[in-house]
């Protein structure tokens, strides 16, 4: 605020002059000559009337150099290299020396990576409060900028102090390694938190001693990465590290995050020893294609943690089932793997073993005939062949099939011939009546039923 108190004397005889109103050319000497002046006072108003700023303790990171420096007239906050978002307590404290409550606003500009504590405060007469800061956890980068303490209600009486920043982005809060086939090791992460000036992330493989190689050319902009033959080595175990990056021409690097370690595996397991079904008789029926049990026998040095695969194939159609090879060597069945949509016709059975990393053996395999269609039974007939020669039932079916004859407590049985015809004798009777069942099964195992009624009239 500035205040003027001026006080000015005109000389008695101009002044009369004027009065009389004469038309008198008067000069500037009429004006000065035997002028009386009395005292002039000018005072000029400035923030350090009403404020004291006094840097706090706040330390840049990791050293012992504070944040703040200089006072109301020179205040400076030079927070340096800032791995990751925190809180610098005690930055500076302002004390009111004015005589009445007065308010103290705090403006920042161009540094978005920082927060004060508060941006208004309103002190009485000889209190005081200390401002602290808070850095992002969602922006990162180099900024330079200002910080504003003003007196509240007075558009000029104000105060512009230097402020410079470098965060670094946050660290990926997590990391996986997890060999994969072939020797490549799987890296996932999680993302950082940091949204504004992130240019991704860099891969560090750690070595002995606690050196690195970074294996990407340029930050990544996604969350995982893989590392491959060459640059791995079958049987050989990784340590890895993932750091953010900052966008800056002079980039920022977040601090690491956690390691994880995975061993390089290209090495696949030996073939299965053999491959058999273990119901349906050697066939796959009917009453099996949609259940078919595989035996699968592994060698020495399977592992419990392996898992076995079985493929069906025929006709261009496949079905597939895994099971755990969960006593390592030895036998292992995979159950219930429905093949029903394989046609009838010469099944392929392949089995192969997969390890942790997904290197897959070379294939075992057999063949199965399948077979879904129970015979028909064409007709049953009953034959009387009147005393003393047995009466028969005929019945035709498809060649080659086993058929079963039910008939007055008798169970006669056998084999269809070449043109699919089977005789059974079934006693005399003289004279009667009944019902007569028929069961016809084929190579596969598939059966059919059928009945007729016999009369006998002896």
């Amino acid at each position: 605020m500035l205040r003027r108190a001026v006080t000015l004397l005109l000389p008695a005889a101009c002044a009369s002059l004027l009065v009389a109103g004469l038309h008198v050319h008067t000069t500037a000497a009429a004006f000065t000559a035997q002028k009386v002046v009395g005292s002039n006072t000018l005072t000029v108003d400035k923030l350090a009337n009403y404020f004291v700023v006094t840097p706090g303790t706040a330390v840049q990171a990791g050293t012992s150099t504070p944040v703040a420096s200089g006072g109301v007239d020179t205040l400076a906050l030079v927070f340096g290299t800032v791995p990751k978002a925190q809180t610098f307590t005690a930055l500076f404290t302002i004390r009111n020396v004015a005589a009445q409550t007065q308010t103290a606003n705090l403006t920042l500009t161009a540094v978005p990576q920082v927060a004060l504590s508060a941006t208004s405060v309103t002190l009485a007469a000889g209190e005081s409060t200390t401002i602290s800061a808070t850095t992002s956890a969602t922006i990162a980068g180099r900024a330079s900028g200002t910080l504003r303490l003003a007196l509240s209600g007075i558009g000029w009486l104000y105060r512009t102090y230097p402020v410079s920043i470098a965060e670094a982005p946050e660290a990926p809060p997590s990391l996986t390694a997890t060999a994969r086939a072939a020797g490549r090791i799987a890296l996932a992460w999680g993302a950082s938190t940091t949204t504004t000036n992130l240019a991704g992330y860099d891969v560090l493989r750690v070595s002995g001693g606690g050196s690195y190689t970074k294996l990407n050319a340029s930050p990544l902009a996604g969350t995982s990465y893989d590392d491959t033959v060459p640059s791995t080595v079958d049987g050989t175990t990784y340590t890895y590290k993932i750091q953010a990056v900052s966008t800056d021409a002079l980039p920022l690097w977040s601090l690491d995050s956690p390691t994880a370690t995975a061993t390089a595996d290209a090495t696949p397991p030996a073939q299965p020893t053999a491959v058999s079904l273990t119901n349906g008789a050697g066939w796959i029926n009917g009453g099996t294609a949609a259940t078919v049990n595989v035996s699968v026998s592994l060698p020495a040095g399977s592992l419990a943690s392996d898992t076995v695969t079985v493929t069906l194939s025929s006709g261009g159609q496949t079905v597939s089932k895994t099971a755990a090879a969960t006593g390592g060597a030895g036998s292992v069945t995979v159950s219930n793997i429905d093949a029903s949509i394989l046609p009838d016709g010469t099944v392929t059975i392949a089995a192969t073993s997969t390890d942790l990393a997904g290197n897959v053996s070379t294939a075992r395999s057999t063949t199965a005939p399948k077979d879904t269609t129970a015979p028909a039974i064409a007709s049953v007939t009953y034959v009387d062949n009147k005393n003393p020669t047995q009466d028969q039932v005929i019945v035709s079916t498809e060649a080659g099939a086993t058929v079963t004859v039910s008939i007055r407590g008798l169970n006669p049985s056998g084999t269809a011939d070449a043109s699919g015809t089977f005789t059974a004798s079934v006693g005399s009777v003289k004279t009667g009546s009944g019902t007569i069942s028929v069961t016809a099964h084929d190579a596969a195992g598939n059966a059919s039923s059928a009945g007729d009624s016999w009369s006998d009239s002896k």
